[in-house]
């Protein structure tokens, strides 16, 4: 079966994937050809240049490429705003800085809210870039402000973008020049031993599952390492879904990813999916959160505490298969949020974190869609600075900050999951009251 596999990949056939959407689903296969050669120079020569310093808006696949390829890059001229958070929100300075305004859809509420933000705060739209699927709002946005417009790949979702400009025009302000990037990505094009590779892989990893539950060891972590968050969205986006799912855990050796591995896992991972029997290109509870959010904004957004019972938080963490950390707070908190994680690991068990709404657009669809017996623990931390509406909206990043929790806390509830919040002045508040003591 293994070679057969190998030979419809590279014949192109994808139709042995669950679900109807690998037709229309599957242009990362051919990203190599399509975007290594003339398309890399051509960008290249077009792409604004005034100031070394760039700010990249964006969430998912939209941002974590952009992350991978900065971990390789020691020049730190590219910095990515993949939050809503009001206290890093008001620290960003958008003036002599060019900006990257990157979304899929076009229609990303934190891409649209900050890049709003930006030209209302200093950005020149002559220092912006638009990468965006053809014919979205973002796109015909970016052609009014005569600013440079790249499309992406409409056969391809957001995680699976990496190596097209969702990722590679990022990986230009983060300091890679275009012959880095083909010798870099060289071992991107899909050739008889990458995919034999990976579909050899797959089969070894699936026989690790059990009730269509697996782990999936990541070398790194996610909070602080570009590639370990790249990867964990792959693969957790990717299978989670229908109960079932592979868990990214921290675990196992230190590992570095390099952008030309990406190929690799784009395949093992939706090689994962069809060992678990479920579509490999969809997100089928993602849409909920958002739903919840746009709901609650239309009204009075209050920073209040969801109520719980100590006890019953206790005992959920304690019976987990893992706990999923889920901290609202500023970037800058990342340090202090991985140590949390470790310690409440310690504690509890397999944990994961990350800091919301990032892990919304990464691990958000395992969280609602795979395995049943996780819990998560929403740790929401009350900003420090005042509410401010922001441009063209009736709301504020305060608002939209908690709406998402919110959101997200419903949505997972109403998918039949535990989950428990905890309003903080500060992350390390956490610690003291889930009884963990350094």
């Amino acid at each position: 079966m293994s070679s057969e596999l190998v030979r419809q990949i590279l014949d192109g056939d994808v139709s042995f994937f669950e679900g109807s959407t690998a037709q229309t689903a599957t242009g990362w296969l051919r990203h190599p050809e399509q975007y290594f050669d003339d398309w890399l120079d051509d960008i290249d020569a077009r792409r604004p240049r005034r100031y070394a310093r760039t700010l990249l808006l964006g969430m998912g696949g939209s941002s974590s490429p952009a992350r991978l390829y900065a971990d390789w890059r020691s020049e730190g001229n590219l910095s990515v705003v993949d939050t809503s958070n009001p206290d890093t929100v008001a620290g960003l300075e958008f003036a002599h800085a060019t900006v990257i305004a990157s979304s899929k859809s076009g229609g990303t509420v934190e891409t649209q809210t900050l890049l709003a933000h930006a030209l209302d705060n200093g950005l020149s739209p002559e220092d912006l870039v638009i990468i965006t699927d053809p014919g979205t709002a973002l796109a015909e946005l970016g052609e009014s402000l005569n600013a440079l417009v790249v499309l992406g790949d409409p056969h391809t979702g957001g995680r699976f973008s990496s190596l097209s400009p969702f990722g590679l025009v990022p990986a230009l302000y983060a300091g890679w020049t275009p012959d880095e990037l083909r010798e870099e990505l060289s071992s991107c094009y899909v050739t008889d031993d990458l995919v034999a590779r990976a579909v050899n892989d797959a089969a070894e990893r699936a026989t690790r599952v059990d009730a269509g539950v697996g782990t999936f060891s990541l070398g790194a972590d996610p909070i602080t390492s570009g590639g370990a968050l790249w990867l964990e969205q792959l693969v957790a986006e990717t299978t989670g879904k229908d109960n079932r799912g592979f868990v990214p855990l921290v675990q196992g050796p230190v590992a570095l990813y390099r952008p030309g591995e990406m190929q690799y896992y784009h395949l093992l991972a939706a090689l994962l999916a069809w060992h678990l029997g479920v579509d490999p290109f969809n997100q089928p509870n993602v849409e909920s959160a958002k739903k919840e959010v746009f709901a609650l904004l239309t009204g009075v957004v209050s920073w209040e505490a969801i109520p719980y019972d100590d006890g019953e938080l206790l005992s959920s963490l304690a019976s987990a298969s893992y706990i999923a950390v889920q901290a609202y707070a500023p970037l800058d908190a990342s340090d202090d949020l991985a140590a949390l994680r470790v310690d409440i690991e310690h504690e509890f068990g397999a944990t994961t974190a990350n800091l919301g709404p990032r892990y919304l657009h990464s691990t958000g669809q395992l969280h609602k869609g795979g395995p049943t017996s996780l819990v998560g623990l929403q740790i929401v931390q009350r900003p420090r600075t005042a509410p401010r509406r922001i441009s063209g909206r009736a709301y504020s990043f305060h608002d939209l900050h908690m709406a998402q929790a919110i959101g997200d806390y419903r949505a997972m509830v109403d998918a039949g999951r535990r989950v428990y919040q905890l309003l903080v002045d500060d992350l390390s508040d956490a610690a003291a009251l889930l009884g963990i003591t350094s």
